[in-house]
Parts: C-alpha cells; structure tokens; sequence
C-alpha cells in the first residue's frame, strides 16, 4: 500500500526529475521509491560491518 505524502523539492531539480521519468518511462513515484529502497540498502551495509 501507498501512503500519499506532498515534498518541497528545488524547482530545478523537480524539473530534472520529472524529464528523467519521462524519457524512462517510468512514474515518479516509482522512481524516488528505487532510489530511497537503494539508499537505505546502503545504509544497513554499512550498519552491518
């Protein structure tokens, strides 16, 4: 399940993003959710060591 939720984010930056998903062809929300998922599986590596 999803939880909707609303960001501040740099306009500029939004704008990379969202021309990022665009030519993936992928939805945005699909997006950050790799990248936090990627992020946070970093994290518990190095928490392990």
């Amino acid at each position: 399940m999803r939880k909707t939720t609303s960001l501040k984010v740099d306009e500029e930056l939004w704008k990379k993003v969202k021309i990022t998903c665009i030519l993936k062809g992928i939805d945005i929300s699909d997006y950050l959710e790799e990248l936090i998922k990627k992020d946070l599986s970093k994290k518990e590596i190095k928490n392990e060591k």
